[in-house]
């Protein structure tokens, strides 16, 4: 897979830098159970950026979300598996290209909806 394929994964399915941050550490430890308040501590986040990035990452079938305040690291498919690892080796090498991808989504979102307010001529 390319560079710029996983670059389109993050921009499309991670969405966020605090979704980008909870997958790297859970990936670290992939059979561990992580409490949200154990993910809050570790990235000293919030409880609500931590539970809207597993749900971004559930969504995007990275993680399986175990109750209401717990995941861990499970994508759905051996592809995704590799994609998550990919993710990972990248963002490790070439962090604001990884976090920029993030940022160009939502630039487009924005441009999108201001596109929306344009008065026709």
């Amino acid at each position: 897979m390319k560079e710029a394929d996983v670059l389109d994964f993050v921009r499309i399915s991670i969405g966020s830098v605090w979704a980008l941050e909870v997958l790297s550490l859970v990936r670290r430890e992939p059979r561990r159970v992580w409490q949200y308040g154990e993910l809050v501590r570790e990235l000293r986040s919030s409880p609500s950026a931590i539970a809207g990035a597993s749900e971004l990452l559930e969504r995007a079938g990275l993680v399986a979300r175990i109750d209401d305040h717990s995941c861990r690291y499970q994508p759905t498919t051996a592809a995704l598996d590799e994609v998550g690892e990919l993710v990972q080796k990248i963002y490790a090498a070439k962090p604001a290209t990884v976090i920029g991808a993030i940022f160009e989504s939502s630039d487009e979102k924005l441009r999108t909806f201001a596109a929306a307010f344009r008065f026709k001529k």
